[in-house]
């Protein structure tokens, strides 16, 4: 039996629909992928999501630290600190001595059980002759009984918002 050998068939054109749609793709892909380069993926940066900033002094974690006040002497500290130990320990937070001033602050204490964690706002914590404005940092002293002094800078914020409810104690006189 003879074989017989067909031609191959014409190669057959892509239509300009087709091609046109893969040249679109090609398009958009290159596009989009300069965005990236541009706008770096958030969750890659760390930042604060909070009006204050944090601290950590030993087992002590504190949160969202903030000082709120007006500027003329008295400012109430807010935030959240967390005993992370197994002891008790006594926070001391102080504004640090501006050479200069003609008053000197005062400082407040607080507390800590294990693992206990609290509400600065709520327990009172006053410093007096914190003369920074709002919008001012201040450097403030935190010393835990367990692990040690830092220095925080700490930011001063209006009583406005929710923190309108956050203000000074009266003082007699």
């Amino acid at each position: 039996m003879k074989r017989r050998f067909l031609a191959p068939a014409p190669a057959r054109r892509p239509s300009t629909r087709r091609v046109s749609t893969v040249l679109a793709g090609v398009a958009l892909a290159a596009v989009t992928t300069g965005c990236q380069v541009n706008s770096p993926i958030q969750t890659n940066v760390e930042y604060v999501p909070a009006d204050g900033v944090p601290a950590n002094v030993g087992e002590l974690a504190l949160r969202d630290l903030a000082l709120i006040g007006d500027g003329k002497g008295t400012v109430v500290v807010s935030g959240s600190a967390v005993n992370l130990g197994q002891q008790d320990m006594t926070v001391q937070i102080a504004a640090q001595a501006d050479p200069n001033a003609a008053t000197q602050p005062t400082g407040s204490e607080v507390r800590l059980g294990p693992r206990e964690q609290v509400n600065l706002a709520t327990k009172g914590l006053q410093l007096r002759s914190v003369t920074t404005k709002p919008g001012g940092i201040v450097p403030v002293t935190v010393t835990s009984s367990s692990g040690g002094t830092t220095v925080v800078k700490v930011p001063v914020l209006p009583a406005t918002g929710y923190y309108a409810t956050i203000t000074p104690a009266p003082t007699g006189g």
